[in-house]
């Protein structure tokens, strides 16, 4: 039936994305995996991006394109995609990234199998201009224990490229966080926030395949393309992103209604962590000025 709702759904986020997003949708189609839907947001593309996905839309009725009037920032993009889903289960999938044929089936059974894991994952190759040119990047970002605590912490002091925010998500978790906010980083914030709700599981095989370019990727980008990545139009800088992560994890820890116990508990490392990061914060009243490579030679230093 037409309005079965699907086990999976596939959020894709699309900016100026002509380059690449034939590539990325076809390994969405292809997948072994075929119950899902396709929601693709088109945040005002200038390109050829639009005609491009009304195509792929009237070919396969598990395609959704939705085009906004202006472009909203890649926060909101990547909210509106999760917030039109329907499935039990939810997936990031960026216009620029391949996925591998059994990506989503063999996420799809480990969720069905843990009913405690929130969050799985492939293992991730990063590659440019072709997918024959990888470098094969570690996460360890697996976490089982029972604690909230050590598992968000876990995910705090081991988180750098957030490649598994590409993996499957549980979607009634999901919607117990705040989603992603419009600060830089906010995206690995997530991810520490999800791991109070539940643990993640790492699939062996490499599954995902993450483009880093400058077009791509925000590690490589300068200070102005990504305030215009985050807050379209505006000429504000992006001050105190260091006290908005911190105060993320406060927030969402509070969020999370644990036990008083377990929440103090966490304060207390947060504090602490603060302390260790206070050279940072201290800067973030002078200026901020972000961490970046030029060089996707330089992978093993992301």
């Amino acid at each position: 039936m037409k309005d079965k709702k699907p086990l999976l759904s596939i959020g894709m986020p699309a900016y100026n994305s002509e380059r690449d997003i034939c590539d990325a949708i076809d390994s969405v189609l292809n997948q072994t995996f075929t119950d899902f839907e396709l929601i693709i947001s088109d945040n005002a593309s200038t390109d050829s991006t639009q005609s491009i996905c009304e195509e792929y839309a009237s070919k396969d009725p598990r395609i959704q394109y939705i085009r906004n009037n202006e472009n909203i920032g890649v926060t909101e993009n990547y909210n509106n995609v999760f917030k039109l889903s329907r499935g039990k289960y939810f997936k990031w999938a960026s216009s620029n990234d391949y996925c591998a044929p059994s990506f989503f089936e063999q996420c799809v059974a480990a969720l069905e199998l843990r009913p405690d894991v929130v969050l799985v994952f492939p293992r991730t190759r990063l590659f440019s201009n072709r997918l024959e040119n990888y470098f094969e990047y570690s996460d360890a970002l697996s976490t089982f224990s029972d604690s909230p605590k050590e598992r968000m912490l876990h995910t705090i002091d081991n988180i750098r490229l957030n490649n598994i925010m590409n993996g499957l998500i549980r979607s009634d978790a999901l919607s117990k966080t705040y989603l992603n906010l419009p600060f830089f980083a906010s995206d690995s914030c997530l991810m520490c926030e999800l791991a109070l709700y539940g643990k993640f599981l790492e699939v062996p095989d490499y599954l995902f395949y993450r483009r880093m370019d400058k077009e791509s990727s925000t590690s490589m980008q300068n200070e102005n393309a990504l305030v215009e990545h985050f807050q379209p139009n505006s000429k504000k800088p992006m001050r105190f992103q260091n006290w908005r992560i911190h105060m993320y994890y406060f927030f969402a820890t509070s969020k999370a209604e644990l036990g008083p116990g377990e929440s103090l508990s966490i304060y207390v490392e947060l504090v602490r962590r603060m302390y260790w990061h206070k050279n940072r914060l201290f800067r973030d009243f002078l200026f901020w000025k972000p961490f970046r490579t030029n060089s996707t030679a330089n992978w093993e230093g992301l």
